[in-house]
Parts: C-alpha cells; structure tokens; sequence
C-alpha cells in the first residue's frame, strides 16, 4: 500500500529533528488519492517511534493501524509493531529498490509566495516546478530543524529521486528546513496527489521504553515494500 512507503519516509523525515536536539512529539496528517491518515511522531536521542492511523480504498474505509519504530544505534532498520498478533518485522532501508539509479533526479525551479505559519512555526511558503511541469507547494521552517541530516541519509541510502531532487533545489535556494507542510499536485490536472501537513510539535521528554520492542513481541519474515518512487 502507497500510504505505508509515505510512512516509513515520514518516519525518516520525523527523526531528523533528534540530530538537532529536538525531543518531543510531532504529529501530521496525510492525503492521498486514495487514503488518508494521521501520524504521531515521537522523537528522543534514542530513536524515532511514529504511530499511523489510515483509512484507504483497499481496505473499504476501515481505519488501519501502523507502528513503526527506529533506533539511532541502527538507523537503518525500521520496525513494523503488530500490537494485536504481538509480533513485529524488520524492513533494511538499504533494501529499497535504488530509484536514482533507475530514474533521473528531478530538477525544480522554485518561486517564493512568503512568509505564512503553520501549527503556529514561521514558514517560508514556496512554489516548486519540477521540469515535468508537475507543480509541488511546501512550506519549511528552520525553528524546528534544518534537513541537512536528512537530505545526506537520503543520498547515502539512494532513496526516492523526487525528494532528493526538492532537497537539493531547497538547499540551493536557502530555504531548506523542516517541511512543515506539502501539496503535490499531479502535472496534467492540477489536482493534489500528495497532501501532509504539521498540526502539532511539542517539546518533551520521551521515555527510552517507547523505541523497544515490547517483551514478548516474536519477529515475522516479511517486507513492508519499497520507499515512495
């Protein structure tokens, strides 16, 4: 399911802020053509927990529940947690098909529109262009982190050639920070494919308990699939 390769890039755009010093909870929401979920997001020095809710087509409207989990001593591996089987899998990031081997980095040009808020943090709201004509709006903020970090794990592990190509256009520009909030919108249409947004980040401690797998929990072959192309 698409809504579960956006988690788990969530899941590495939300861990970034920890290299920054942030400690707390963040949560997003996310729509898509065909599903629609709320994230929640909690950050120490010890790892990245995010706990999904989505509602896709696939499964007919009935809410599905993801908890995926990353440790910093083994950034590379994400945890998928079934809390009712009591059992959890493993996904490498390094596993993911290598897309910028296979497609070309998209390039954007982008246009400034100004400074707006979003869940109350001063964002820089600019309009990317991608040389697809596909248009993309995001809104970053460098008061909860810049993605410096992030955008080197993206490039190091080749993920996802559409992200590292904003990335780059948005360092160039200096306007690379958190992205508070992002529409995509399909380049033939106009119609939004990809929406997510920042509704709330808090500041607090999180005990280290949340990025362990629970006593009990029996590890289950799978793959969670591909990261986002």
């Amino acid at each position: 399911m698409q809504m579960v390769r956006w988690t788990i890039l969530l899941l590495l755009i939300v861990a970034r802020p920890a290299f920054a010093g942030f400690e707390g909870y963040i949560e997003m929401t996310l729509k898509m053509k065909d599903s629609s979920g709320t994230m929640k997001g909690y950050i120490s020095s010890v790892g990245a927990r995010i706990e999904v809710e989505a509602r896709a087509l696939q499964t007919a409207g009935m809410p599905v529940q993801m908890t995926l989990v990353m440790k910093f001593s083994n950034p590379d591996i994400v945890y998928l947690l079934n809390d009712g089987a009591k059992t959890y899998t493993e996904f490498n990031v390094k596993d993911a098909r290598d897309v910028t081997k296979n497609r070309s980095e998209k390039t954007y040009t982008i246009k400034k529109v100004g400074r707006e808020t979003v869940a109350g943090y001063a964002c820089e709201h600019l309009l990317l262009t991608a040389n697809n004509g596909g248009e993309t709006e995001v809104w970053t903020s460098k008061e909860l982190v810049d993605l410096a970090a992030f955008r080197e794990y993206m490039r190091r592990n080749r993920q996802s050639a559409d992200v590292l190509g904003m990335m780059k256009a948005l360092q160039e520009a200096g306007v690379e920070g958190f992205i508070a909030k992002m529409i995509s919108r399909d380049p033939k249409t106009g119609e939004p494919t990809i929406t997510m947004e920042l509704v709330k980040a808090e500041k607090r401690t999180v005990a280290a308990s949340m990025f362990a797998i629970p006593a009990g929990y029996k590890k289950q072959a799978g793959i969670l699939g591909m990261l986002p192309r």
